[in-house]
């Protein structure tokens, strides 16, 4: 049985994020032969000889269409990302040419103003609608967006989370937290809000020297620290180690994501099984799931910078035990989260 992934923009980093861990554990966990159809966007992709070994990428140029032409009798299950125009002329493309019990698997990876586009009456929700008609599995990431859409697309739409990677046989645990928050992404993008969580950090650390924000991730160039001179504020840059990342989210306490809007956030996984306290805004409805499954956490409204220095405020001073609070955190998220068997539903739902 062949799996073929047709997602021309990958890069090695996406191969640890759910475009790589899909087809990855497809193969390993369900006997696919899997398959990453792409355009060379990276010199290397290290992470095949490793982490994803058994994974094949096939190099195209061009959009995809080329090789449904040449391919399609061959596929089983056609998986493609987003509601855009190259899915919706993949999927439709390979409804005329697949084989007789091959299947098609869209994943969405759907914000709520995504939601918002898909049902809007115009041509542009017609195509995202079409999109979704087109395809023979459908999945939403998040539970809000998957009950909302399940309403309108009944059996056709599964839930599959997204998970984190990891090889821990087990969740992390002994952990050492001090006083630190953190975040991690593309910092002083408009979707990011970074002006507002160091706003929100100032407001809420007040006069206190000994809570430290650490920032993670490469820095727009027209973005300006509104204060440069205090030094709780730490700019870290991009962190490409995963151990070291690893171990910058199992020192902090807080992690803090104030993003606008996200189909997801894999970064709020990665430090909850860090045992991280998670605090985000209602932009994020992935944020709601992971609080949910940990039991620790907050959720704000969007850009509402008062409402956020006051929860990072409230867990700062929170006299809780920190590391055992940690351990539940990490637990919880290892049992919910981890790649291993987030796909078991995909599988059958492919199979029925």
């Amino acid at each position: 049985m062949v799996f073929v992934t047709l997602f021309t923009r990958l890069k090695n980093v996406h191969l640890l994020k759910d475009i790589g861990m899909v087809p990855y554990h497809m193969y390993r966990e369900h006997g696919f032969t899997s398959v990453i159809v792409t355009n060379r966007n990276d010199r290397e992709y290290d992470y095949l000889e490793k982490e994803v070994k058994g994974l094949r990428l096939a190099f195209i140029k061009g959009k995809g269409a080329a090789y449904l032409i040449r391919h399609a009798g061959r596929i089983d299950v056609l998986n493609v990302y987003h509601l855009n125009l190259q899915s919706f002329f993949l999927l439709w493309l390979f409804k005329l040419l697949k084989k007789k019990g091959a299947k098609s698997y869209l994943k969405l990876d759907i914000d709520n103003d995504g939601v918002r586009r898909l049902l809007m009456k115009n041509p542009v929700g017609w195509v995202k609608r079409m999109t979704i008609r087109a395809a023979d599995v459908v999945s939403a990431e998040t539970g809000d967006i998957y009950r909302r859409l399940k309403k309108i697309y009944g059996k056709k739409l599964i839930h599959i989370t997204n998970g984190y990677y990891t090889t821990n046989p087990e969740p992390e645990r002994f952990f050492e937290k001090k006083k630190e928050v953190i975040t991690v992404g593309l910092l002083g993008t408009k979707v990011k809000a970074t002006e507002i969580l160091i706003e929100a950090f100032v407001r809420a650390a007040g006069d206190r020297t000994d809570w430290l924000l650490r920032l993670v991730g490469p820095v727009t160039p027209d973005f300006r620290n509104p204060y440069p001179e205090d030094g709780r504020i730490v700019f870290e840059g991009e962190i490409k180690d995963k151990e070291k990342l690893r171990e910058l989210y199992r020192r902090a306490r807080i992690f803090a994501f104030p993003s606008r809007h996200e189909s997801f956030g894999i970064v709020m996984l990665e430090a909850a099984a860090c045992g991280e306290y998670i605090i985000s805004t209602e932009g994020v409805p992935a944020a709601k799931d992971i609080i949910r499954t940990t039991g620790y956490g907050a959720i704000v409204p969007v850009d509402d910078t008062d409402a956020f220095a006051e929860e990072l405020k409230k867990a700062m001073d929170t006299d809780r035990d920190w590391n055992a609070a940690a351990e539940t955190i990490a637990e919880r998220t290892f049992e919910r989260f981890r790649w291993e068997g987030i796909l078991d539903r995909l599988a059958e739902k492919l199979a029925e």
